[in-house]
């Protein structure tokens, strides 16, 4: 199965971070700030062929943002096989890069339908967490601009997933600290 796979680039605009900064009239400092990938798995022909003739423009939206300090906006974007290189070996991404997976969902109720996105991380060796984490994961429903609705993240102990809020999550990290 084919994936969509989307690369963005962020830009943060440090002159914003100035006190007496006027978006409009004093000269930004704009610095570039590394980027995300995105997905969409299990493309069928009928939607490559719709991404062909159309493009991406909904994800676009739900993508895309920008305001005095910050933007992401999609450098590029392709169809291809799964893997770094579309060899359908390994990871989409640079193994320190998150990726995001959208998938649409369909619910009976029509106006609870659309995109949903997601992340799971699996911690290395080399990367800095509280002990005993070993995973994240993390859910929300994308709104226009970038937003994000409905916002949820997990981790993984030795004792299963747990809610970042949980009680449970917090006594396990003051247990190993």
């Amino acid at each position: 199965m084919q994936t969509l796979v989307i690369q963005t680039q962020y830009r943060e605009n440090y002159a914003a971070h100035n006190e007496d900064y006027k978006h409009g009239v004093d000269e930004p400092y704009w610095k570039y700030k590394g980027g995300c990938t995105y997905f969409v798995s299990d493309l069928t022909a009928r939607q490559i062929n719709q991404i062909a003739q159309h493009g991406i423009p909904t994800l676009t939206k739900l993508i895309e943002s920008s305001n005095e300090a910050f933007e992401e906006y999609i450098l590029d974007w392709e169809i291809r096989d799964l893997g770094r290189d579309g060899d359908g070996k390994g990871p989409i991404c640079e193994s320190w890069e998150t990726p995001i997976q959208f998938r649409y969902h369909r619910d009976e109720d029509i106006t609870k339908s659309g995109w949903r996105c997601s992340t799971h991380h699996l911690f290395d060796e080399e990367e800095v967490v509280a002990k005993p984490i070993r995973c994240k994961a993390e859910q929300w429903i994308p709104t226009l601009g970038g937003g994000r609705e409905e916002y949820e993240c997990q981790y993984k102990t030795p004792s299963g997933w747990l809610d970042s809020q949980s009680d449970q999550l917090k006594a396990e990290v003051e247990q190993h600290a």
